[in-house]
C-alpha cells in the first residue's frame, strides 16, 4: 500500500511535468507591465523622500531588489506543484499563526526584531510583514478544506465552523498589530471563497449582521481610525488635519486632466501629499499620466481579473478553481479597495496598491499568488486534450494527503 501510494505521487509529479501546456501569455504579460510600471511609479514618487534620506534613488534601489526577488519567486512557483501546497497546508497556517504571534512578544520589541508598529520583522535593513502572507495562506487553506468538506459546507458545525474559526483566529492576531485594513481582507476574501463554494446566503447574512457591533467597537476603540471616517465625510471641515490627505489627492487628480503633468513633474509629492510611493502612489499616477494613465491601470487590473477567472472556471477540479478564484480576488479587490480610497469614495483603510505601491512583502506575496495562478493556467491545454480524464490536480489526490 504504501510502495503503491508512492507510486501515486510521482505518476501525479510526472503529469504535472509531462503533461503540462503553455503559461496564460496574456496575465503574464500584464505581471510584467505591473513590474514596471511600479519600478517607473516608485522612483518618480519617492524622490522627495529620499532627498531627506540624502539619496534620491533609495526607495529605487530597493524597488528594483524586490521586483529582482518577487519575478524569480514568480518563476519558481510557476514550477510549483500547487496540489502540494494542500498538502502542506497545516504547516502554513501554524507558520503564520507563531509569527503573528511573535510580532506581539515584547522583548522582541525592545531588541528591535520587530518593528514599534508591531507590523513587521526587521533583519538588517530588510522589513518582513507576516500579515501580508496570511491572505496567501488563508487562501491556500481555504481552498483545500473546503474542497474536502464539498456539499458537507452547508453543516455549520461541522462543515462552515472549523474554517471559519481559524480565519477569524488569524484576523483577529492581524487586528491586535493593529492592522484593520488587512483583517478586513481577509474576512471579505473568505466570506466570497466560502460563498463561491455554496454556503447559503442566509448564514452569510446572519454572520455580517453579528459582527456589526464588532466592527463599530473596533473603530471606535481607536481615536484614529474615528478620525479617518469623519475625514472621509467630511474632509473640507479640517482641511490641514483630518481631510487633508484625501484632499491633496483630490489636487494631484485635478492637476493630471486628461494627459498629466509628465513623469516626474507631480506637484503632490512634494511635501504635500504624505509618502506618496506606497498608498496613495495611484494619486502621482493620476497627476502624473492624467486621465490615460489611470485608465491603463484600471485597464490592466480588469484584464488581471478576467484572465484569471477565465483559468479559473478553465479548471475541471474544485482545488484549482478555488485557488484562482481566491487568488484573483484577493488581488483585484485590493486594487479596487485602494483605488476607493484615492478617490475619496471609501475611509484611508491602509491598503496598498497590488504591484505598483512600494512595499517589498506585498509585492513578494503578489507576485507568488500570481505564480500560482499561471501554473494553474497551463493546465488549459491538457484540459482540452484530455477533456474526459478529469482535472491534472485532482480533488482525490488532495483529500488522500
Amino acid at each position: 500500500m504504501l510502495v503503491q501510494n508512492v507510486q501515486e505521487k510521482r505518476k501525479f509529479s510526472i503529469l504535472q511535468i509531462e503533461g503540462m501546456g503553455e503559461i496564460d501569455y496574456v496575465l503574464l504579460s500584464v505581471v510584467l507591465i505591473f513590474y514596471g510600471l511600479g519600478i517607473v511609479m516608485v522612483f518618480s514618487a519617492s524622490i522627495n523622500e529620499g532627498i531627506k534620506m540624502d539619496n534620491h534613488t533609495y526607495f529605487l534601489g530597493r524597488q528594483i531588489m524586490w521586483v529582482i526577488v518577487s519575478f524569480i519567486s514568480c518563476i519558481i512557483f510557476m514550477f510549483i506543484d500547487p496540489g502540494a501546497l494542500a498538502h502542506y497546508k497545516k504547516l502554513l497556517v501554524w507558520g503564520v499563526i507563531f509569527l503573528l504571534i511573535a510580532l506581539l512578544f515584547p522583548p522582541l520589541i525592545r531588541t528591535g526584531i520587530v518593528h514599534p508598529s508591531r507590523r513587521w520583522f526587521r533583519f538588517g535593513d530588510v522589513g518582513f510583514q507576516p500579515s501580508e502572507f496570511a491572505k496567501a495562506v488563508m487562501i491556500i487553506y481555504l481552498s483545500s478544506i473546503l474542497t474536502k468538506k464539498g456539499g458537507k459546507i452547508n453543516d455549520f458545525y461541522r462543515g462552515f465552523l472549523p474554517p471559519f474559526l481559524l480565519v477569524s483566529i488569524i484576523a483577529f492576531l492581524v487586528l491586535l498589530e493593529p492592522d484593520f485594513s488587512t483583517a478586513f481582507i481577509l474576512f471579505f476574501i473568505s466570506i466570497l471563497m466560502f460563498f463561491i463554494m455554496g454556503i447559503r446566503s442566509l448564514s452569510i447574512i446572519s454572520l455580517l449582521l453579528v459582527s456589526i457591533p464588532a466592527v463599530y467597537l473596533m473603530i471606535s476603540g481607536k481615536g484614529y481610525r474615528m478620525e479617518r471616517i469623519m475625514g472621509f465625510l467630511h474632509p473640507w471641515s479640517d482641511p490641514t488635519d483630518k481631510g487633508y490627505q484625501i484632499i491633496q489627492s483630490f489636487r494631484a487628480f485635478a492637476h493630471g486632466e486628461f494627459f498629466g503633468v509628465g513623469l516626474g513633474k507631480s506637484i503632490q509629492k512634494m511635501r504635500y501629499l504624505p509618502i506618496p510611493h506606497t498608498d496613495f502612489i495611484f494619486a502621482i499616477i493620476a497627476e502624473e499620466m492624467g486621465f490615460f494613465g489611470v485608465m491603463l491601470v484600471i485597464i490592466l487590473y480588469m484584464l488581471f481579473a478576467y484572465r484569471g477567472m477565465r483559468i479559473a472556471y478553465n479548471q475541471n477540479g474544485s482545488y484549482e478553481f478555488l485557488l484562482c478564484f481566491g487568488i484573483t480576488s484577493l488581488i483585484v479587490w485590493e486594487a479596487v479597495f485602494n483605488i476607493a480610497v484615492v478617490t475619496g469614495l471609501l475611509p484611508s483603510t491602509g491598503i496598498s496598491l497590488p504591484f505598483l505601491s512600494y512595499g517589498g512583502s506585498s509585492l513578494l506575496v503578489n507576485s507568488i499568488l500570481a505564480g500560482i495562478l499561471l501554473n494553474i493556467s497551463r493546465n488549459r491545454t491538457l484540459e482540452d486534450e484530455n477533456a474526459n480524464d478529469g482535472s491534472v490536480y485532482d480533488d482525490k489526490w488532495i483529500q488522500k494527503n
